[in-house]
């Protein structure tokens, strides 16, 4: 348990003492009072992904750390990961409350603000600490005495295919409810931070960058998980785990895959991993599936299979800090990426793969990835570079600073 040093209390002092000097020559005992514990709501709307495993981490992390009462709020139905924020995470909390958040703006939204105000108003917590847009904005409008913290892994605005209406719509409601509504908005990368003080005004003040970080990695022995997933013992493994969508960039994936085969490179498998319609999502039909891509669907705790990849394409559109990027760094997996943030970040300082820009032409992605497949000894030094990289990225590090920040914002006030 954390505790905190209190004022130097004189241990001999009192209505009889005889002088200031003789005081002063007493004795000082220094009283550690035990930090007190704090009320934690955790709202979250798009409880999958890279957003469950945040959620699933911060949950044990501050549950580890013992000063924390936490109640998580969380949606009904699909759009929680019942895998990744499975019975071991929840058993963690002191309480869950389900609410019927949904994914699109619409009039279910009122009822939507009516139970989470109403939830709010039963736990009465110190701090609520809201992820991602919708539960960001329903949350940051139910006013109380508690501290409002907002993580949008990946501010919407960051999207490049919002309509410049759109962009201004959305603008407008981040800007306003991060200048008036938020204590603290946590960005997951410099990239973020930086739009969110540069695009939608917020001052830096209200700004706190603490990027995303994994727990050591429980893999998978590399043989063990290509039998698994059924992939060639002797094939350089190209992996992809995440959403089967436009925005995880899976028709350009596609197109990487069918250049490769074009420019005959014939030893080199795509492993696609993710929940969707491989098909749909890159405009593909049956028959001009790549020769040499297989869509192996959601898999459980994918990350444990990381072991059976030589090499990590993240081929998307835009990211906030992908924790796949993370994942496969920890598993000493090389990465190449477009240009999205964090990913880049990373990538770049760390030489742990390669960036390419992003844009939908995937000819310098294809050029990449070719380059890092058709080089053992290349992938042997990136691998390097991950192994070395990984411990700064860790879970624990992530934890540590966000419950710093929520005992900063607690002693703001209390000043």
């Amino acid at each position: 348990m954390q505790t905190r040093v209190a004022d130097t209390v004189d241990a001999a002092s009192g209505p009889h003492a005889a002088s200031e000097e003789r005081r002063a020559l007493r004795p000082q005992v220094r009283v550690e009072i035990p930090a007190r514990v704090l009320r934690i709501a955790l709202v979250v709307e798009a409880a999958g992904g890279g957003v469950a495993v945040h959620i699933a981490d911060l949950v044990r992390g501050l549950r580890k750390l013992g000063d924390f009462e936490i109640h998580l709020i969380v949606p009904l139905g699909k759009r929680f990961d019942h895998v990744i924020i499975g019975e071991d995470v929840l058993a963690q909390c002191d309480s869950v409350q389900r609410i019927s958040m949904q994914r699109s703006v619409g009039a279910s939204d009122v009822f939507a603000f009516a139970q989470l105000f109403r939830s709010l108003q039963r736990i009465q917590p110190d701090i609520v600490h809201s992820h991602s847009s919708k539960a960001g904005a329903l949350a940051r409008l139910c006013f109380g005495p508690w501290k409002q913290v907002y993580t949008p892994h990946a501010v919407y605005t960051l999207n490049p295919y919002l309509s410049n209406a759109q962009k201004r719509f959305y603008g407008l409601i981040e800007g306003l409810l991060g200048r008036f509504r938020s204590d603290r908005i946590i960005a997951v990368s410099i990239d973020e931070a930086q739009h969110l003080q540069q695009a939608l005004h917020i001052g830096a003040a209200r700004i706190a960058t603490i990027f995303n970080g994994v727990p050591t990695p429980r893999l998978v022995p590399r043989a063990d998980a290509r039998a698994a997933l059924e992939l060639p013992t002797d094939a350089v493994v190209v992996g992809f785990v995440g959403r089967l969508d436009f925005q995880k960039g899976v028709d350009r994936l596609a197109r990487v895959a069918q250049a490769l085969l074009e420019r005959g490179i014939r030893d080199v498998v795509f492993a696609v991993m993710g929940p969707g319609d491989f098909v749909a999502a890159a405009a593909l039909n049956d028959r001009s599936m790549p020769a040499n891509l297989r869509v192996l669907g959601p898999i459980p705790d994918a990350r444990r299979y990381f072991s059976a990849f030589d090499v990590f394409a993240l081929p998307s559109r835009y990211e906030g800090f992908p924790y796949v990027v993370l994942e496969a760094m920890s598993a000493g997996v090389p990465i190449v990426s477009t240009r999205v943030s964090g990913a880049a970040e990373l990538i770049d300082d760390e030489e742990i793969g390669y960036v390419v820009p992003n844009e939908d032409d995937v000819t310098l992605f294809a050029d990449a990835l070719e380059a890092v497949v058709r080089d053992a000894g290349l992938r042997k030094r990136l691998r390097g570079n991950c192994e070395r990289t990984a411990e700064r990225f860790s879970a624990t590090v992530m934890v540590d600073k966000t419950a710093h920040l929520y005992r900063q914002l607690i002693e703001e006030v209390s000043r």
